[in-house]
């Protein structure tokens, strides 16, 4: 035995339980790839946010099942269970070991890459919650009942990390990152090349998203629209070509999110309101928004209140093919954006409704249903003296926004400039649209600083009630 025993070092593999397909290091090369196919596929795109929040914006109507019950505005505390433990442990935690890798190999653009990420992260997570744990969090068994963070402390930290990744994207040396699904380079190109055009697609991402979050402060900062307005005039997105998204494919297990809910359940339909207003406008996305439904006559109808939508058209192949994108920030947006702090600082009219002008076309664009002969017609009706400009951009923005969940924060932050009307049947919990998520059932029963009590029609921070 004391022979045995004594030789155990020279004869036992000191490895043996290492399993080489999960490797206790992971190189940025590989965290990169990973961190943004989660957030496409989960947070920014997942079902469990945009479709809901896309639901209670009625671009969609819940016909069976949990989608029927979220469109009575049924959504309980176990339901965001997985939505907040992926955005907490799939996400948030890998970003910040990616950041911590950057910083440690000088290396400017994943650090800029990694600020972006996070930013936007935290911000999709911090929007639908309010006060969320974060600037202690992430420490695993060390604290689990981790305090939470206020919303209004959590804005600046936002603001900063986008602040952080402008720097480094302008810093130098700048080194060419493989792995980069949403700005890959051409490799034809030399490493110096490909790394100059890769900070500076994210360096105009970075503009745009700060400009997105302090727009979101427009209750709290009167500022906001001026502030805004600078950064989109920085030099954001210039061009559909610059829209920062992730491009999913046919394979099995690569699929976009909501192509693969409609596959294996299709318990939702096109909204009857939200294909009534495309139709009245005779909008050109039509048939890129919806997939034409069974009834001829009327293939691109709508499911209404209580409908098990039959005849109803579908989400259509901009959003729910295969291999539709999941669109994080677009070019469209960040002209509307545009729009809206020109209008809020006072600026003529014609050079908003020109902004307006800019960002359907390029929505018209992004699809491939751009017609020189629906612009025209769109800008003689913008000169017609019944429209209100304001609202109007608003409710092209809504639309060019279809399926994205910023919808939602437009809708709070502009009090439902789009006059948006709630859920009126008995089935419905409140007759009143949600304002924000419950928090998670997994975290109210391990953390004691859950704040509890909290429903879906209390408001986050910035969504200040008018008076």
């Amino acid at each position: 035995m004391a022979l045995v025993l004594g030789s155990c070092k020279k004869w036992i593999d000191t490895g043996i339980n290492t399993n080489p397909d999960a490797p206790i290091d992971v190189p940025m090369s590989s965290l990169v790839p990973a961190i943004e196919a989660n957030m496409a596929y989960t947070l920014i795109g997942g079902n469990d946010y945009s479709r809901v929040t896309s639901e209670w914006m009625q671009y969609y109507m819940g016909i069976a099942r949990q989608s029927q019950g979220e469109s009575n505005y049924i959504w309980h505390d176990g339901d965001v269970d997985n939505v907040w433990n992926v955005a907490y442990s799939g996400i948030m935690n890998n970003i910040l070991i990616l950041e911590s890798k950057a910083r440690a190999a000088k290396d400017n653009i994943n650090l800029g890459i990694a600020d972006v990420l996070m930013a936007e992260s935290l911000g999709f997570v911090t929007d639908v919650w309010g006060d969320i744990p974060f600037s202690q969090a992430f420490q695993g068994q060390k604290l689990l009942n981790v305090p939470f963070d206020k919303q209004q402390d959590l804005y600046p930290k936002i603001l900063a990390m986008l602040d952080e990744a402008i720097a480094s994207f302008k810093a130098t040396p700048l080194l060419y990152e493989s792995g980069d699904l949403i700005y890959p380079q051409d490799p034809n190109l030399s490493p110096t090349q490909q790394a100059a055009l890769q900070a500076a697609a994210w360096l105009k991402t970075a503009y745009g998203m700060k400009a997105r979050y302090t727009l979101h402060l427009c209750k709290t900062d009167p500022q906001a629209w001026a502030k805004a307005l600078v950064l989109i005039n920085d030099g954001t997105l210039a061009s559909n070509a610059d829209d920062m998204q992730f491009s999913f494919y046919s394979g099995v297990g690569q699929q976009n999110p909501l192509f693969q809910f409609m596959d294996q359940r299709g318990d939702i339909a096109m909204d009857s309101a939200f294909m009534a207003m495309l139709a009245q406008r005779v909008d050109p996305r039509i048939p890129v928004y919806a997939t034409a439904g069974p009834d001829t006559t009327n293939p691109y109808q709508g499911a209404g209140w209580g409908s098990t939508g039959e005849n109803a058209a579908t989400p259509g192949s901009s959003v729910a093919s295969p291999s539709s994108p999941v669109l994080f920030l677009t070019y469209a947006e960040c002209l509307f954006i545009k729009a809206e702090c020109e209008y809020k600082a006072n600026a003529a009219d014609p050079n908003v409704k020109t902004d307006i002008i800019n960002g359907l076309t390029a929505s018209l664009n992004k699809w491939g249903v751009y017609s020189a002969a629906y612009i025209t017609g769109y800008t003689a009706y913008l000169d017609t003296v019944h429209v209100t400009l304001y609202k109007e951009l608003m409710m092209q923005k809504y639309i060019a926004l279809y399926n994205q969940a910023e919808t939602f924060n437009d809708w709070r932050r502009t009090n439902n400039l789009i006059g948006l009307l709630p859920n009126p049947t008995k089935s419905a919990v409140e007759n009143v649209i949600p304002r924000r998520y419950p928090y998670s059932l997994g975290e109210k029963s391990y953390n004691s600083n859950t704040p509890m009590n909290v429903d879906m029609w209390q408001r986050v921070w910035w969504d200040v009630a008018s008076k």
